[in-house]
């Protein structure tokens, strides 16, 4: 069904070509009520398919069409600068279509702004050199100007916008002619503004079945859109660079011959600066955020010491280095306190003894709370070494702790094993401690 309304639109173009080279003179029905009645079938067949963007798109365009062709068909001078409303919001709904294939998630954001500094830097390059031989309309008020002027500007940006999103994307058939649609909207545009200005625009010229041919093109969409399994990361980073430094050269450009290029292109060359610090400013807190949740994966919540799960990754980083040798400590009665005092009271008593654990230990040590009472050491020395850390270890239990104002003395049973390949170091250092336990 989607096919067959493109295939009839594209016949009813076809037809209006020929009976344009036919019969050169406007048409009521042709140049004015065919002409615009296919753009309002697109848009009702878009509508259909769910495509609401591109379907109030079109029918912006449609309504904005039909008001043009019918001052122009009467004749009349110019027609008022409100019925180029239609015009104005196509191009953002179009834009917002093609946006909408990122979704929430970080790693789009970051692509949704690298796609808006590509097609914004690329655009004001390429604003700066092409738009300003376009004439100007002579006797054309400021506003009209300006919209003369938003047209193509919009349709570059549009056209590199298109590109830079499907790039991401498994390439088909549909993307390309919807990209070939833009590409061949921007052309047609281009060409009317400089047969209007120097006179030459006519209602039912050839150059409008252009406009059809493409927003036709453009109304085309897959039902499904796989995106690229290895995204060139590379490849965006240098894209982005070079949309970077086109728009400070654009920008560097018009302010030594700004009589020679478009003032316009500083438009699209600031926005690109701007979507470049944010992507920068995102990019920035992303990164803190990284190491703070890297940070708390490694860190045990309740004492600030390392976790289990930090311990078994240093242990992983020197797999191979028998310089090591490892202490596992478990509290001695504990429990006691847990049944006395309750939880909160034990977990004050937890943090206390990581502290004056960590006060003992040299620098090269590496304490971490392995869960409970239970805690770990893994330092780079012999065993000798290892074993008078253990005796620090006690003694710095031997002060007591201080629970609701009752002083308690806690004990500690510590093994100690040496790393030796093909032993798993954590088990060893257990045995040992269960040992060391069974003795007391």
């Amino acid at each position: 069904m989607r096919l067959r309304v493109r295939g009839v639109c594209i016949g009813l173009v076809a037809t209006h070509a020929v009976e344009r080279f036919l019969v050169p003179e406007p048409s009521l029905f042709w140049d004015l009520i065919i002409y615009n009645l296919i753009v309002f079938v697109l848009a009702l067949a878009l509508l259909n398919e769910s495509k609401f963007l591109l379907g109030i798109g079109f029918t912006f365009w449609g309504l904005s069409s039909t008001a043009s062709s019918w001052f122009a068909y009467n004749n009349f001078s110019d027609s008022p600068i409100i019925l180029d409303f239609g015009y104005v919001l196509f191009f953002p709904c179009l834009m917002m279509y093609f946006l909408k294939f990122f979704n929430k998630e970080f790693k789009t954001k970051i692509q949704f702004l690298d796609a808006g500094i590509i097609a914004l830097g690329i655009s004001a390059f390429l604003t700066a050199f092409a738009m300003k031989p376009i004439p100007s309309l002579e006797g054309s008020e400021l506003p009209r100007n300006i919209l003369n002027n938003y047209y193509p500007i919009s349709d570059v940006i549009l056209c590199a916008l298109a590109i830079t999103i499907f790039s991401k994307y498994k390439t088909s058939l549909v993307n390309v002619l919807q990209v070939l649609g833009l590409l061949l909207f921007t052309l047609t545009d281009i060409k009317f503004f400089w047969m209007s200005a120097d006179k030459e625009y006519l209602l039912g010229s050839w150059i409008e079945s252009g406009w059809l041919f493409a927003l036709i093109f453009i109304s085309l969409h897959d039902k499904s859109i796989s995106q690229k399994n290895n995204e060139n990361k590379l490849f965006n980073q240098r894209m982005i660079f070079l949309s970077i430094f086109l728009s400070f050269l654009t920008l560097t450009l018009l302010s030594i011959w700004s009589d020679s290029l478009s003032e316009f292109a500083a438009i699209p060359a600031v926005l690109a600066l701007l979507l470049a610090f944010l992507r920068l400013s995102i990019a920035l807190k992303h990164s803190q955020n990284l190491d703070v949740e890297h940070k708390l994966a490694r860190t045990d919540e309740l004492t600030g010491i390392a976790n289990r799960r930090s311990l078994i990754a240093k242990l992983a980083d020197v797999e191979n280095d028998t310089s090591y040798c490892m202490l596992l400590m478990d509290l001695d009665s504990f429990k006691e306190i847990n049944d006395l005092f309750g939880h909160d009271a034990g977990d004050s008593v937890l943090i206390e003894v990581a502290r004056r654990f960590e006060q003992v230990l040299p620098s090269n040590a590496f304490l971490a709370r392995l869960g409970g009472d239970e805690f770990g050491v893994l330092v780079q020395s012999d065993f000798q070494y290892a074993s008078e850390l253990s005796k620090r270890l006690e003694l710095s239990l031997a002060s007591p702790i201080y629970v609701h104002q009752s002083p308690r003395y806690l004990s500690v049973s510590i093994g100690v094993a040496e790393k030796k390949i093909g032993i798993d170091l954590i088990r060893a250092a257990d045995e040992a401690m269960y040992v060391a336990k069974g003795a007391r």
